[in-house]
């Protein structure tokens, strides 16, 4: 008689341990269905991408360049002292 209640109480945890992990997969999958239907884009709104540039504007060549970001290739300055020595006749790194 003193093993019923046990095993009754055992019984009972391993209900309950179940009925929380279906539970748990319950709400993983409702929140992956959330997050899939956010995920899908509205058909009436425009692409994420739209190109801004008409089809008669031209592409610059040197758009970093125009912006002052990056200064074009003509007018890069050459530093002296990284260039090698004209008298240098074996690499001085070994």
């Amino acid at each position: 008689m003193a093993e019923n209640p046990r095993r009754q109480e055992g019984l009972q945890r391993v209900q309950i341990g179940l009925t929380g992990l279906a539970g748990v997969v319950l709400l993983v999958g409702l929140a992956n269905i959330v997050i899939d239907k956010a995920r899908i884009a509205d058909p009436s709104a425009p692409p994420a991408a739209v190109p801004t540039l008409t089809g008669n504007a031209a592409m610059p060549k040197e758009p970093l360049a125009e912006l002052g970001v990056q200064p074009a290739p003509e007018q890069a300055p050459i530093v002296p002292d990284l260039q090698p020595d004209p008298k240098l006749r074996r690499p001085m790194d070994r």
